[in-house]
């Protein structure tokens, strides 16, 4: 063991290399599985559509346009399904789960390089794939903010990098470029991120005055062009602008404080930091290393360090007064806590025996409960629904009881062995959890519903009619489009009327015209009409 303990010790590199490679099946498997949900179907119908309509400079829905999200992430999205040759959920969900390899391989190569040690850089990169909200939910999700949130990442490196070398142009240029893309992605957040950073980072650096140097001013005003320039391209087929801009606004400022009321805002910003420890979790058991009396010098005099916890800070302060923020909001943020996470786990661990008893403690109570719960999958009905039940159980118990195993024994690489048994519980997941998700999931009657309607369509004109719902139902009706579409390879269209021939889907209300004629009724209370 003290062997192993050494060799592991000695090649962080290539115990990356290997969680990379365990990570592959761990993510991967059944990652088309389920249905889309949640804003899913939203990306997904903005990049079936441009392909449909052979248009890729106006997003649209149901052929009407869709003002939410400029349209960055559906242009990538729409070159995997073109170059998969597929509309899967395992494509559709793929722009999101590369980005999350890449990140993690940015954050190695990132804090490898600053801070000159592989094991906080092995650390801090396998976190941010294996933090509570990422293992068991953002990733397996096709939404935007994995990939948005690698990007400002890259953008935070570049800003410290070229600080370093002391290119003050190639810092605002680079960072500006890349801010100019995610706006493209998502909208505001990408200028607030951008403005929040620069300001923070000169103020710290005590070189504000650079804010308003030629080399700052210069690489805004391209960053405006590139925008501007998709703008002007946009208005050549639709010149509602205005519109198109005060929704993006609305879009970013509808999680304001000022939009909930002032006790929800109270209650937001009081739970805040331990509803979000608990999003972390088990990453955010390295808190205990932060216990140190010198952690906050030490993390001062480290220049790195220093930048990371300015920029936490200083970006965190708008979602911890925004009280309908989500977690996935601040993916780009979290590897930065990580990083001064890491750091305080190697600085301090030997200096601070109590606390390293109780962490080794606590992570081998977790790899003894977890093992000893895998069998249970075996007596829960799932042989109905998980072909080769017995094989895989029998396949992460072992894993699971041979990395548990690990971290019992080894001495200075307990929390190696912990990263590669959260993977175990990430493969145990994607083998048992999701297929057991699909069998009790209402998506998969509406995905099976949304593809006979649009077969019973075919090529013929198919309408959404009245298509006002409220905001909490806009994923689920975006569902039904998307699955139908992309049945019938055509576009359906939102309509007011019902005189035009074709099929008419309604979802609270039935047709007026006398020669509709209703061919189905599905769940909560979804028609399929036929007019001649």
């Amino acid at each position: 063991m003290r062997l192993i303990d050494n060799f592991l010790s000695q090649s962080p590199g290539k115990v990356f290399a290997f969680l990379i490679l365990l990570a592959i099946p761990a993510f991967f498997i059944n990652l088309g599985l389920l249905p889309l949900f949640a804003d899913e179907p939203t990306r997904a119908n903005v990049a079936l559509e441009m392909i449909l309509s052979e248009n890729y400079s106006v997003p649209t829905i149901g052929a009407e346009f869709y003002y939410n999200k400029p349209p960055v992430y559906n242009w990538v999205l729409a070159v995997a399904y073109q170059a998969c040759g597929n509309f899967s959920e395992f494509v559709t969900r793929l722009p999101a789960i590369i980005p999350l390899f890449l990140f993690a391989a940015t954050i190695y190569i990132s804090v490898n390089y600053f801070l000159k040690d592989k094991r906080i850089a092995l650390v801090s990169a396998m976190l941010s794939m294996l933090n509570g909200r990422m293992l068991i939910y953002d990733s397996m999700l096709g939404h935007i903010d994995i990939f948005y949130s690698w990007l400002t990442f890259i953008s935070f490196m570049c800003i410290f990098y070229f600080y370093q070398k002391k290119q003050w142009f190639l810092l605002f240029f680079s960072s500006y470029i890349i801010t100019a893309i995610t706006f493209l992605c998502k909208g505001m957040p990408s200028i607030v991120f951008q403005g929040i950073t620069i300001i923070a980072f000169l103020l710290y650096t005590k070189n504000f005055s650079k804010l308003f140097g030629w080399k700052h001013i210069l690489s805004g005003i391209f960053c405006l062009l590139i925008i501007a320039l998709y703008f002007y391209n946009y208005s050549l087929y639709n010149p509602n602008l205005e519109g198109y801009l005060e929704t993006i606004w609305d879009q970013s400022s509808q999680r304001t404080a000022a939009s909930v009321g002032f006790w929800k805002s109270i209650k937001h910003i009081l739970a805040f930091p331990f509803e979000y420890i608990g999003h972390l979790f088990p990453a955010s058991l390295l808190l205990l290393f932060c216990l140190h009396g010198r952690f906050l010098k030490t993390i001062w005099l480290n220049p790195f360090l220093k930048f990371c916890t300015i920029i936490f800070l200083a970006n965190s302060v708008v979602y911890w007064l925004s009280p309908e923020t989500r977690p996935r909001y601040l993916l780009m943020l979290f590897p930065l806590l990580f990083i001064v996470w890491s750091h305080a786990y190697y600085t301090y661990r030997e200096s601070l025996p109590g606390v390293t008893r109780a962490f080794n403690i606590i992570i081998i109570a977790l790899a003894i409960a977890v093992t000893v719960a895998i069998p249970v999958a075996l007596f829960a009905g799932m042989e109905q629904y998980v072909r080769f039940l017995l094989p895989k159980v029998i396949l992460v118990f072992c894993l699971s009881g041979f990395f548990a195993f690990l971290i019992i024994r080894l001495r200075d690489t307990k929390l190696f062995a912990f990263l590669a048994l959260l993977l175990v519980v990430r493969l145990g997941f994607s083998w048992f959890v999701l297929p057991h998700r699909l069998q009790h999931d209402e998506g998969t009657y509406y995905r099976s519903a949304s593809q006979e309607m649009g077969r019973i369509a075919g090529k013929n004109s198919f309408y959404f009619y009245q298509y006002h719902p409220e905001v909490q139902n806009i994923p689920f009706h975006d569902k039904l489009i998307f699955y139908i579409q992309r049945e019938r390879m055509k576009q359906v269209k939102f309509t007011e009327i019902d005189t035009l021939s074709g099929y008419y889907l309604t979802f609270d209300r039935d047709l007026k015209n006398p020669g509709a004629r209703l061919l189905k009724t599905y769940n909560s209370n979804l028609k399929l009409y036929k007019i001649e």
